[in-house]
């Protein structure tokens, strides 16, 4: 039997596999959507075997130099994990997300 708890995906409710270190990060389908301010699509990856940060635009490859990204005009930070590979959690409360989403739909 295994221990492995989910948590609901801060944005989209999907559930998401849980970490206590990242306990606001999203699900790999909204991982996928990180883009900067102006809607470019990002990718991020650790920089070499041993570990670090790096993310690009993906079209371009044109370096981004900053952790901050958007997910549904949710905004995110990326940052290396622990053990490697790379870890986006929202950087406001899920409360605040919810309250976005209401704003959305009553445009």
């Amino acid at each position: 039997m295994s221990n492995t708890e989910f948590h609901p995906c801060p944005i989209c409710s999907t559930p998401t596999r849980y970490f206590p270190r990242y306990p606001r990060a999203v699900c790999d389908d909204c991982y996928s959507k990180a883009s900067d301010a102006q809607g470019r699509k990002l990718s991020f990856f650790n920089s070499s075997m041993s570990g670090g940060f790096e993310g690009i635009i993906t079209e371009t490859k044109e370096k981004y130099e900053s952790h901050i990204c958007y997910i549904d005009g949710v905004k995110c930070c990326a940052d290396e994990a622990r053990f490697g590979g790379i870890v986006i959690e929202t950087m406001i409360l899920t409360i605040d997300i919810l309250a976005h989403k209401v704003r959305l739909i009553s445009k």
